[in-house]
């Protein structure tokens, strides 16, 4: 397990390395202000970093079961996305087990009471509150 999680931190690190680097790189070098290329390198380089916040929940999902058994429990209460992804489809019920997080008590109570029943604990003031245990 442990091994696991360590392999998911080393490869974040090392994609965030990947994408910040270059960029850092462009600053600390002392270029020309009249090289004509510099504000095309800037972007592209710029660009990858900061679609680096991108790739995170891509590794999460790609390497840990329990974001990605969440993941698909939130979408399963996005309306209408069931019948165009076919992976969210046909997902077991048991899978909000596996989730153990306020986002599987969610999905447990709008599925149980539906949305008109959150609409009513909206508006006499409840809260739900799942404290992890």
């Amino acid at each position: 397990m442990h091994q696991v999680m360590i392999k998911m931190m080393v490869t974040v690190v090392i994609v965030f390395t990947i994408c910040w680097l270059p960029f850092n790189f462009l600053m600390i070098m002392k270029l020309p202000s009249s090289w004509d290329l510099l504000p095309y390198f800037w972007f592209a380089f710029h660009w990858l970093a900061m679609s680096h916040s991108c790739y995170n929940p891509i590794i999460y999902c790609y390497m840990n079961a329990r974001f990605r058994s969440g993941f698909i429990l939130v979408l399963h209460g996005v309306p209408g996305l069931q019948q165009l992804c076919c992976c969210i489809r046909h997902t077991p019920p048991a899978i909000a087990r596996n989730v153990g997080s306020s986002v599987a008590l969610a999905g447990e109570m709008n599925r149980m009471y539906g949305a008109a029943s959150a609409l009513r604990r909206k508006q006499a003031g409840v809260r739900v509150r799942c404290h992890p245990g």
